[in-house]
């Protein structure tokens, strides 16, 4: 009996230990502060930049993570993960000037310097000087509510093994891909500002925090569909089969659905071209 107690008590001081590095670890990862340029872009408060504001909000993701009224949405609330909430964008701009908003979108630092963990930079980073301006002009117009979700974060056990393990990465972005004014190649464009949220260019990669979902690489499913069939995709969500595509079928309902028809068939024609010719990204 003697011994049982004694492996019982050195089992539980190896989870603990474990447990005490787990913490520290991923506690060290989310402190680390980074240094960026102060971006001096300030909000476009026109009647034109503040529509097309908020219709950018909703392509690039903005509205589909903190709610469509930006009253902030809970993404995930579980023991072992953790309470992931998008906060409300109000509440949390109010503390931020214009450019710290930049900083924030493009590069995922927040006022302390410490990075994000759960936002797209690696598309947004990729938004036009003038497009931020736009976007950061709609969050000027919007108000605190009753209904404002608690922007509050905090990791449990798996949460805190996948920022450690790079399975959800920091999402600080420090080199500036942005140009100063949208492209006219709208297709690269926009497959960069919101499609590559999810997707990688050429490569097929494991869900975020979900290694056993597969996201197809973005030039291959743009190849792959007629014309007709990806507006479809893109539109509606539903793909060459009616089964649910899950976050795809959601976000094309409820975002990519504020894409004009030319500019679909813009993305399609750009994945199209990255498929038979690959360029370096």
């Amino acid at each position: 009996m003697i011994w049982v107690k004694r492996t019982s008590v050195a089992l539980v001081g190896m989870i603990t230990f474990a447990l005490v590095l787990l913490y520290a670890g991923s506690e060290w990862v989310l402190r680390q502060t980074h240094a960026t340029l102060i971006e001096p872009i300030v909000a476009d408060r026109s009647s034109a930049g503040l529509v097309e504001g908020g219709r950018l909000a909703r392509i690039v993701g903005c509205r589909g993570c903190h709610s469509q009224d930006g009253t902030g949405r809970v993404l995930a609330e579980d023991v072992m993960i953790g309470r992931i909430a998008a906060p409300a964008i109000a509440r949390r701009a109010a503390v931020y000037s214009d450019a710290e908003l930049v900083r924030l979108i493009r590069h995922g630092v927040k006022r302390d310097g410490t990075a994000l963990h759960v936002m797209p930079t690696q598309a947004l980073m990729h938004l036009a000087d003038g497009d931020v301006a736009r976007i950061i002009g709609w969050v000027r117009t919007l108000r605190p509510t009753p209904h404002d979700v608690p922007g509050t974060v905090s990791y449990g056990p798996l949460g805190r093994f996948l920022i450690l393990t790079g399975a959800l990465d920091s999402k600080f972005r420090p080199i500036d891909h942005a140009p100063p004014l949208r492209p006219t190649e709208t297709g690269r464009y926009f497959a960069h500002v919101s499609c590559l949220a999810c997707h990688d260019l050429h490569q097929a990669k494991p869900e975020e925090g979900a290694p056993a979902t597969i996201i197809p690489a973005l030039a291959q499913v743009g190849a792959a569909y007629e014309p007709k069939a990806f507006h479809t995709l893109l539109r509606t969500g539903v793909g060459m089969t009616p089964r649910d595509l899950g976050l795809m079928s959601r976000v094309a309902r409820g975002d990519l659905k504020m894409l004009t028809e030319d500019e679909i068939a813009a993305i399609q024609a750009y994945l199209v071209r990255e498929q038979n010719h690959p360029s370096a990204q």
